[in-house]
């Protein structure tokens, strides 16, 4: 059987899902920050511009793909019960289906639905 066990990972995907998080506040700063600059009428630059959405993207999609990989760790963690464990299913039908598929040829038996 596979045991589904909790990972010393989620704790690290949560860990930089917060920094993410901190990052983008910093960063919606800046660009309020940007904004005021600009009703102000001070002449900001379109590199300055460029540069912090580049760097906005690129937080972005790090947020995005750490959100995916924090969703999945929650959905495996939900599979766990008390007592720190969890029988994986998939995975032990797939164990039988391979170990029947070696008991076949050897039996002369015929195939089994799956």
């Amino acid at each position: 059987m596979t045991l589904i066990t909790p990972d010393a990972d989620d704790v690290l995907t949560e860990e930089l899902m917060l920094e993410v998080q901190d990052t983008l506040r910093e960063m919606r700063q800046a660009f309020r920050s940007l904004k005021e600059r600009v009703e102000a009428g001070e002449d900001v630059k379109a590199t300055e511009v460029k540069s912090k959405l580049t760097e906005l993207n690129t937080v972005l999609v790090n947020c995005h793909k750490l959100e995916t990989s924090l969703a999945d760790s929650r959905a495996k963690r939900s599979q766990i019960v008390r007592g720190g464990y969890a029988l994986d299913f998939d995975a032990a039908r797939e164990e039988v289906l391979c170990a029947l598929g070696r008991l076949r040829p050897c039996c002369g038996a015929e195939e089994v639905s799956g």
